[in-house]
C-alpha cells in the first residue's frame, strides 16, 4: 500500500512520518485490497488535525481528528478509519453469507422438484 503523508502549514519531521506509515500499515490486515493512503498534517492556532483517505478496490474512506496534540490526532483518526473498515469488511461478508445461503436454498428446492 502506497503511503502519503504532506503538511499543510508545517513541515513534516521523518518520525511523525514513520509514525503514520506505521499506524496505516497496520489497516492492510484488515482489508488487503487497499492500495493507497493520503495523511494531511495541519496546523490551525492551538489545533493539530489530521484528515486520512485511503483507497482501495470500491472504497473511499475519509476520517478527520482535531485535538491539541498531532500524535493524538493521528490515533483518533486511525481509530475511526478502523471502525469504518471493520464495518466495509463486515457488510461484506455478511452480504456473501446471505447470498450463499440463498443460493443452498434455490438448490434444494429445484433438487426436490
Amino acid at each position: 500500500m502506497e503511503i502519503i503523508v504532506s503538511g499543510r502549514h508545517l513541515p513534516i519531521s521523518e518520525e511523525l512520518k514513520t509514525y503514520c506509515e506505521e499506524k496505516l500499515a497496520k489497516m492492510e490486515s484488515i482489508f488487503p485490497k487497499l492500495t493507497s493512503a493520503r495523511v494531511v498534517l495541519d496546523h490551525e492556532k492551538a489545533w493539530q488535525l489530521v484528515e486520512i483517505t485511503l483507497n482501495g478496490k470500491n472504497l473511499n474512506l475519509v476520517a478527520t481528528a482535531r485535538t491539541e496534540d498531532m500524535y493524538v490526532s493521528i490515533d483518533e483518526a486511525v481509530d475511526k478509519l478502523e471502525k469504518q473498515l471493520h464495518k466495509h469488511a463486515e457488510k461484506i461478508h455478511s452480504h456473501r453469507l446471505h447470498a450463499e445461503k440463498e443460493n443452498v436454498q434455490e438448490t434444494a428446492e429445484t433438487t426436490e422438484e
